[in-house]
């Protein structure tokens, strides 16, 4: 048990950390879902009789609020003070770097400590962070402050350090090389045309920047659009036609229910839920995320849909934890999200709309035997063996000695300080509810899924659920400019026929399928990570789909079974510009993911690994149903 919840344990329960700030008008002026994620970083300290609650100049990490008693406050050059309520160290909360007074018990006394960083997002609300400012400057003349020191020895000398790093240096300069070599090494080329060979220069180009991390994503995303745009290897309508697709409007509009369901509190208040009925166990915590975006996955058809919903359960997650807890289990809890959203993708047929395209592929006599319950029982061996093994490699990756503990009090507290639920809470399941329910009526409405978003994004902004700052600031536009980049990049490859060639280059995996199938998996996956390298997950799941499925019917593979491995292994990344609910997952998430640790790019390239084992491990299961 962490330091801060055993003191937030102790505390007589009539006089909860709770009671003491419900019954404060300032505190009670925030919003109770800001409340709610406040209340587990504060803590309750006994000060005895001239114990220093501060002292003048030590680092201000800290800002009190009095419970019991009082306390003298002396500055340098200053009159004594006596306190008896309010506020103290505000320092802290107004952004100084160390207290410019010392603040002494007279008597024993209680105070509540409020570390920096949570009471700065406290004190975004106007009536707090005045009252904190009012009782600094009410406190010490203005003489005094302007002859305060900063304790800290730092002076600005208007030098700013270099970001440059080597690895900056040489990614820039294989983003030079790279498209250099790849359009002289393929003049001479079997290309369909001299724009294709323009195309894969802009690329290599682009996807060097990605791999080293030069830009944000979406930056390298708009220079390939710009240099196809420029160089005319596609006409505008082909080149942006990712501004106006399904995909575009889809993700819009599960933004804008996923920002709603984070302003209103309800994303809180459902992992409130989940902690208090589990126990109070960090593997219960990961457990918490992994199934929330398992549920999730058969019902919401679109990976960076699922993401956007369960991400911000980790964020609360980890700070409702203690800093140790949080820093230690952050990476652990961003592979439950990331893996519980996206590892069964092939499993469920609901799961993504590339799945349907794979099933429209197959035979009508196939497509009868491998209907969503059918499909689901196929692949559920494949599906519980890479959760096992996607849990002991989180294990073996991220195991260490933290034990995040959060009271079942603390949690109560939590829920009692949120109240009843709210009309923005409600608003939240109604457009869940009528999302989910739509993808599942499907088949009997036959409206399309993203003008349903659409509707229910219109329903959010009329009743004022979301307010238009938070549709500007709540929305992650970089990455919808980057979605809907890559997706214009797709369809200009496909303009300039790069898409053919890939698969013309590809024959050859058909005789590897007639006389060796087991070999076949391996050499088939091996070339969808290269082509992955260079390929969006739906445009290579339509490469290989429609190159493989015919050739495995004429062949007499079961074609259900070529396209499931196609589709399990195309999920596959390593850098997140490969994979885009990834690239989402990190801006939601920010440094809590740490895409560039050793540790979680091990574990993406572990996945690659345990999906083949997964699949190895099912052949017996396969030919048991006859399917292979």
């Amino acid at each position: 048990m962490t330091a801060l919840h055993e003191t937030y344990d102790i505390i007589n329960p009539s006089r909860s950390i709770r009671d003491v700030i419900a019954m404060d008008p300032l505190f009670m002026s925030c919003s109770p879902q800001a409340l709610a994620r406040f209340l587990p970083h504060v803590s309750l300290r006994f000060i005895e009789k001239g114990e220093h609650l501060e002292d003048i100049g030590a680092a201000a990490i800290n800002t009190f609020y009095i419970v019991e008693g009082s306390f003298e406050v002396w500055g340098e050059g200053s009159r004594t003070t006596t306190v008896k309520e309010g506020f103290l160290g505000e320092e802290a909360a107004i952004g100084m770097d160390a207290y410019i007074a010392t603040v002494t018990a007279q008597e024993p006394s209680k105070v509540l400590v409020m570390p920096k960083q949570a009471i700065w997002d406290l004190a975004t609300y106007r009536p707090l962070r005045q009252a904190l400012l009012s009782s600094f400057s009410n406190r010490f003349s203005p003489e005094e402050r302007q002859n305060s020191t900063d304790y800290n020895g730092t002076v600005f000398d208007g030098h700013i350090p270099s970001s440059t790093s080597m690895r900056h240096l040489i990614g820039w300069l294989m983003a030079l090389l790279v498209p250099m070599t790849i359009f002289f090494g393929l003049r001479d080329a079997d290309l369909p045309n001299a724009q294709a060979l323009h195309l894969l220069a802009v690329l290599g180009a682009t996807i060097t920047m990605w791999v080293f991390r030069l830009l944000p994503d979406f930056v390298p995303a708009l220079f390939a659009i710009l240099s196809v745009a420029l160089l005319g290897l596609a006409p505008p309508e082909i080149t942006l036609s990712g501004f106006s697709s399904n995909t575009f409007f889809m993700a819009l509009s599960i933004f804008g229910l996923s920002a709603l369901i984070i302003i209103s509190g309800l994303s809180l208040r459902i992992l409130l839920w989940l902690l208090l009925i589990g126990p109070p166990h960090k593997a219960w915590y990961y457990l918490s995320l992994f199934l929330s975006g398992m549920v999730l996955t058969p019902i919401v058809p679109t990976s960076n849909g699922r993401i956007s919903i369960v991400a911000p359960f980790m964020n609360d997650l980890l700070n409702i934890f203690d800093k140790e807890s949080a820093r230690a289990e952050g990476r652990r809890l961003a592979a439950a999200v990331v893996g519980g959203s996206s590892l069964l993708s092939a499993v469920f047929l609901s799961s993504k709309s590339v799945n349907f395209l794979v099933f429209g592929l197959l035979p009508f006599q196939e497509q009868t035997r491998f209907q969503w319950l059918d499909w689901f029982f196929a692949a559920a061996v494949c599906g519980a063996v890479m959760i096992v093994l996607y849990f002991l490699a989180c294990w073996a990756l991220f195991r260490n000695t933290a034990k995040p503990y959060i009271p079942k009090t603390l949690i109560a507290d939590q829920l009692k300080i949120l109240g009843p639920m709210a009309t923005s809470e409600w608003g939240g399941i109604a457009g869940l509810s009528i999302l989910m329910i739509s993808f599942i009526t499907a088949s009997i409405h036959h409206i399309a899924i993203p003008w349903i978003a659409l509707a229910i994004l219109f329903s959010i902004l009329m009743f004022g659920f979301l307010q238009k700052s938070d549709f500007r600031n709540r929305i992650d536009w970089s990455f919808l400019i980057f979605l809907a980049a890559l997706i214009g990049l797709v369809a200009s490859m496909k303009y300039v026929g790069l898409d053919q060639w890939i698969t013309s280059n590809l024959d050859w995996l058909n005789s590897f399928m007639e006389h060796d199938f087991n070999l076949f998996i391996l050499v088939l996956s091996g070339c969808i990570f290269i082509v992955r390298l260079t390929m969006p997950i739906n445009a290579t799941v339509v490469i290989f789909a429609t190159l493989l499925i015919p050739s495995a019917i004429n062949l007499g593979v079961n074609p259900w079974l070529v396209g499931f491995i196609i589709l399990l292994m195309s999920e596959t990344f390593i850098w997140p510009y490969q994979a885009s609910y990834y690239s989402l997952f990190c801006s939601i998430s920010g440094p809590s993911a740490s895409s560039d640790n050793k540790r979680v790019m091990a574990l993406h390239a572990l996945t690659f690994g345990i999906k083949l084992i997964a699949i190895y491990i099912s052949l017996p299961y396969w030919r048991f149903l006859g399917i292979l």
